[in-house]
């Protein structure tokens, strides 16, 4: 189970046609919240209403809104992940920002990737600050947890072209995108694992002007799934 919390994430839920299990509602926000009452009621989802200073004492944010749903949703297992001839997918190495974890699936699922993996010791993708930033794309876009070793076989049956993004890794239109890659984006601040570096058949970044910081993971991963994606859409 996890808790979608507030009425826009709710409302992406129930368009997402994700497994609502109930949905919460503060007293003084029944009003705001009448569009999601009133879906609710036509499917047949259970519903409740609580004062306030129950609901706040729920919620996780600082300032809650006032709605919330619990759903059932977890992680996919690597092996449903079915890839088309020609496939993205973004796998996230011990990427540790909650925010930036949401962000990535966010922009993999608008970019059309086929997925967004989260190896071990990335942020809880089911977590509240996950979902949040996610913005619903969540439970529109298949997100996967696995290990290294895991991936790294799953690629090399469906023939993915494994490249890492690095600070001094090459654009990617400065050479061809294989049919089938994954996009490796390393932790916010350590980079790629070296199990990663070995596998890549490619390092990628984005060019930056001289004295430049280094761009937010999120940020970084957005351009570069960008550029390797927009042939596909």
């Amino acid at each position: 189970m996890v808790v979608a919390e507030g009425r826009r994430l709710v409302e992406d839920a129930l368009e997402s046609q994700a497994k609502i299990i109930a949905i919460l509602v503060a007293e003084d926000a029944r009003q705001s919240a009448a569009g999601v009452l009133d879906e609710a009621a036509r499917r047949g989802l259970r519903t409740e209403v609580a004062a306030r200073k129950e609901f706040d004492a729920l919620a996780d944010t600082e300032t809650p809104s006032g709605v919330l749903a619990v759903i059932e949703w977890r992680p996919l297992a690597l092996e449903t992940v079915r890839l088309e001839p020609r496939a993205t997918v973004l796998v996230l190495d011990a990427v540790q920002d909650p925010g930036n974890v949401g962000a990535m699936i966010r922009t993999a699922y608008a970019l059309g990737a086929a997925a967004t993996v989260a190896l071990d010791g990335t942020a809880d993708p089911g977590g509240h600050k996950v979902l949040r930033a996610a913005m619903g794309a969540a439970f529109r876009h298949p997100v996967v947890e696995a290990k290294w070793a895991e991936f790294a076989a799953f690629a090399a049956a469906n023939r993915l072209a494994i490249w890492g993004a690095t600070m001094d890794g090459d654009a990617p239109a400065a050479g061809p995108v294989p049919d089938r890659l994954a996009l490796v984006v390393g932790n916010e601040g350590a980079g790629l694992r070296h199990e990663v570096l070995a596998a890549a058949a490619r390092k990628v970044g984005v060019p930056m002007r001289p004295g430049a910081e280094s761009l937010n993971a999120a940020t970084a991963a957005g351009i570069l799934l960008y550029e390797v994606t927009r042939g596909t859409r």
